[in-house]
């Protein structure tokens, strides 16, 4: 990992809506906090998604926790590309079992590379379940797809942002330890 040149780090989701935009605003906080000089950033492995803004779940939590003025609702989810791994020290997929064959399908063998040279590495934070009404959506048939099963669909909101909170502060602890 170069964290003399480069001190950013990148977390990625599927849709860049909720779980990863948790970790960036969380993670700016923290770092700064921390004044580590560390800064994050995140992106979607979908292209395209119909989400705007940044999810209730994400807002309630960060809310209940008195960061509201980390909240940025005028930002859109943003997908990744491919230029994005040579920009960041740190890589995180936020769910292995999900994201893995997302990042192979769109982007070969980089990932793998990435991931044996320590760039890129993997969480399990799982996203919300899916609504009922949404079980025959193109989220819920790509969670099948690439997951392999579906019998599941994701942890409670109240877990899953305390999981991304959680390992975020991990990161941090850890990446303070790189200065």
């Amino acid at each position: 990992m170069n964290t003399a040149d480069n001190k950013k780090v990148l977390f990625v989701c599927t849709g860049n809506y909720y779980r990863s935009r948790l970790a960036e605003l969380l993670f700016n906080h923290y770092a700064d906090e921390a004044g580590m000089g560390w800064t994050g950033d995140s992106r979607g492995v979908l292209e395209r998604t119909a989400q705007r803004g940044l999810s209730p779940s994400a807002i309630r939590y960060l809310e209940g926790r008195e960061l509201t003025h980390l909240i940025d609702e005028s930002r859109s989810p943003k997908p990744l590309k491919l230029d994005h791994f040579e920009q960041f020290s740190v890589i995180v997929g936020m769910c292995r079992k999900e994201h893995s064959s997302l990042m192979l399908t769109r982007f070969g063998q980089i990932p793998r590379m990435l991931e044996k040279k320590g760039v890129l590495r993997y969480w399990n934070v799982d996203d919300l379940p899916t609504p009922s009404h949404l079980n025959g959506g193109l989220l819920q048939r790509l969670k099948v797809a690439f997951a392999g099963n579906d019998d599941h669909f994701g942890q409670r909101e109240e877990s899953g942002c305390e999981h991304v909170d959680f390992a975020v502060r991990a990161l941090v602890r850890e990446l303070a330890g790189d200065r």
